[in-house]
C-alpha cells in the first residue's frame, strides 16, 4: 500500500509538472505573437511603460530609488523591448529577442516562468490597447509626409555626453502634464559640469515681438529695442523658449536663434548655421537683407542638473539627436530651430528626421485624457527611497539595464 501511495503522489506530481509546462508554453507562445506583430508595428510599443529603477527629485536635488511592484526579470525584458529605456519606449525592433532572451534566462536559473509572462503579456497588450483606443480620433494629426532622415539618434542607454547642439524630442507619452514641454523640440546651448540648458523652438506664442514690447514695463527696454533699428523683425511671433526666466529685464530675457552669426561679435555657435544671440543690430540688418528673416526670439529656457537630464534621457523622456555629419544635411538642425512650422508638425518631422516615425506618428490630440488616465494608472506603485550614495552609481541588472 505504500508504494501505491507513492506511485500515486508520483504519477499526479508529474500531472501538475505538465500542466505547468503545457501553461508556461502556452503563455510563451502568446507572448511571442504579441511582440512579432509589435516588431511589425512599432507603435504598439510607443505606449510601453517600464517600471524606472531610479528618479530625480528635483526639490531634494537626489536619485530616488524605485521599489519595484514586480520582477526585476520582466522590467529587464520591457528595458530590451523599449530600445534600452527604463520607462517610455523607443522602438527599435527587439520585443521578440527581448521576450525570447527572458523565456531563456528563467530556465537557465531555474525559476518559475508562467507569471512573468503573463505579466509580460499584460504590459504588451495594454500598450497595444491604448494606441487601438486613440486611433480613430487623431487620425488625421499624423499626416504631413515623409522626411530625410538627417538626424542620427542617441540610444537612451547612450554614455555620451549631452553637448551643445544636441536636440531633445519629447516622447508622446513623457510630457502629458507638462504644456512647455509636451511635444517640443529643444536645442541644448550650453551643457557643462553644473548644468544643461537649452530651447524649446517649437512653441509659438500668439503676441509678436511689437507686441510685447506695447505691454512691457521698463523704459529702458523700450529704448533698447527702439535703438536696434529691427524693422520687420519686431513683426516676429514670439516663442516660450522653456519655464525658466532670467530677470526682469527684457534684455536679460529674451535670446534669439539666426542663421546670420558668422562674424558677428557675441553669438555663439550652437550647430552648422545656427546661433545663439550675438549683436542685435547687426543679426536685424543681415535679416533684412536675406530672403527668409531667419531669426527666432524666444523668452524663457529650459535648465536642467546633469544628473536630472541624465536619468529622463534613461529613462525615455527624450529622444536625443544630433546633426548627421553628411554635407547635405549641413543646415538640417537650422530649418528645424528657426522656422514657421507649427509646433505638432515640427516635432513630428524631428522625430522622422532622427529615425523615429512610430513616434512621430503616435495619435495624439483628443484622446490625450486617455493617455493620461494610462500613464498614471502603471505608475503607481510603492513609493521611491532615498538613495543614501546616489554619488556611488548604480548597479547593474543581468542585461546591463541600470537598478538603483
Amino acid at each position: 500500500s505504500v508504494v501505491l501511495l507513492k506511485g500515486c503522489l508520483s504519477t499526479s506530481t508529474n500531472h501538475v509538472v505538465m500542466r505547468s509546462g503545457s501553461a508556461e508554453r502556452s503563455a510563451y507562445r502568446t507572448l511571442l505573437r504579441l511582440c512579432r506583430s509589435a516588431d511589425r508595428d512599432p507603435q504598439r510599443l510607443v505606449a510601453l511603460l517600464g517600471q524606472p529603477p531610479r528618479r530625480y527629485d528635483p526639490a531634494q536635488r537626489r536619485v530616488l530609488r524605485t521599489r519595484l511592484g514586480g520582477s526585476h526579470f520582466v522590467e529587464d525584458a520591457i528595458w530590451e523591448a523599449a530600445g534600452g529605456s527604463t520607462e517610455f519606449a523607443h522602438p527599435a525592433d527587439s520585443a521578440e529577442s527581448a521576450a525570447r532572451h527572458h523565456r531563456r534566462r528563467a530556465a537557465l536559473m531555474g525559476l518559475p516562468y508562467l507569471a512573468d509572462a503573463q505579466e509580460l503579456r499584460r504590459r504588451f497588450q495594454a500598450a497595444a490597447d491604448i494606441r487601438e483606443q486613440c486611433m480613430p480620433s487623431t487620425q488625421e494629426d499624423c499626416k504631413d509626409g515623409a522626411t530625410e532622415h538627417t538626424l542620427r539618434r542617441l540610444p537612451p542607454n547612450s554614455r555620451e555626453k549631452t553637448a551643445p547642439g544636441d536636440l531633445l524630442l519629447a516622447h508622446p507619452l513623457a510630457c502629458l502634464s507638462q504644456s512647455v514641454f509636451d511635444r517640443s523640440v529643444v536645442v541644448i546651448d550650453e551643457a557643462d559640469e553644473k548644468s544643461v540648458s537649452g530651447i524649446v523652438v517649437n512653441n509659438a506664442m500668439g503676441a509678436t515681438l511689437s507686441d510685447m514690447l506695447e505691454k512691457w514695463p521698463r523704459e529702458e527696454d523700450h529704448c533698447w529695442l527702439e535703438a536696434l533699428n529691427l524693422g520687420p523683425l519686431l513683426d516676429s511671433r514670439l516663442h516660450r523658449g522653456g519655464p525658466v526666466i532670467a530677470g526682469n529685464a527684457l534684455r536679460q530675457s529674451l535670446r534669439w536663434l539666426h542663421i546670420h552669426g558668422e562674424g558677428i561679435e557675441d553669438a555663439v555657435q550652437v550647430a552648422p548655421s545656427l546661433w545663439l544671440g550675438g549683436d542685435l543690430a547687426e543679426v536685424a540688418l543681415r535679416a533684412r537683407e536675406s530672403p527668409s528673416l531667419g531669426v527666432t526670439f524666444f523668452l524663457g529656457y529650459a535648465a536642467w542638473t546633469p544628473l536630472q537630464l541624465e536619468l529622463e534621457l534613461e529613462s525615455g523622456v527624450w529622444v536625443r539627436a544630433r546633426q548627421a555629419e553628411a554635407i547635405e544635411s549641413a543646415t538640417a538642425l537650422s530649418e528645424l530651430c528657426v522656422g514657421a512650422m507649427d509646433r505638432a508638425a515640427t516635432w513630428r518631422r524631428a522625430l522622422r528626421a532622427a529615425g523615429m516615425p512610430a513616434m512621430a506618428d503616435f495619435v495624439r490630440g483628443a484622446a490625450d485624457h486617455k493617455l493620461r488616465t494610462y500613464v498614471e494608472a502603471l505608475r503607481r506603485g510603492p513609493p521611491p527611497e532615498a538613495n543614501p550614495s546616489p554619488a556611488q552609481g548604480a548597479r547593474q541588472s543581468p542585461s546591463g539595464r541600470r537598478s538603483g
